[in-house]
């Protein structure tokens, strides 16, 4: 049973489900809204830090206090669009046109909340993450220590 439950899980949550399109973490590196460039202030609370794309149907976007929002999200690369709900609230949306100028570079242009939102983003490498390129260590040595 344990092992029915495990491989199911693989499958729903682990590395065989199936992964968004946009997978990964996006960085923004430029936003504006209602054509006011808004700098990477720690106190803005409107400007985005980064999107994750992680399962097809969802998006986190996390703001520049570190808080994040999630989001239902339907993605439509032939299309070049992609639009976001609300789980509590089934009248909001958000509409974006979506550009990839590169596989690395993501650009929205869209509407949301009433306002007119670009941003301009880059795909963050996960290969700097310790853990993948250091790989796991059950004993840890300096500086890895903490």
């Amino acid at each position: 049973m344990n092992i029915y439950v495990s491989r199911g899980n693989w499958y729903e949550f682990g590395g065989g489900r199936t992964r968004s399109a946009l997978y990964g973490i996006w960085d923004v590196q430029q936003m504006t809204i209602d054509g006011v460039v808004r700098p990477a202030l720690l106190d803005d609370k409107d400007r985005w830090r980064r999107m994750v794309f992680d399962f097809v149907n969802s998006v986190s976007v996390q703001g520049m206090d570190e808080n994040s929002k999630g989001y239902k999200c339907s993605i439509d690369l032939k299309g070049k669009s992609l639009t976001l709900t609300k789980s509590s609230d089934d009248k909001w949306k958000a509409n974006f046109a979506l550009a990839q100028p590169a596989k690395d570079q993501l650009v929205l242009d869209g509407t949301m909340d009433q306002h007119k939102i670009h941003a301009e983003m880059k795909l963050f490498d996960l290969k700097q993450f310790t853990l993948i390129n250091r790989g796991f260590h059950w004993i840890s040595e300096y500086p890895f220590q903490k």
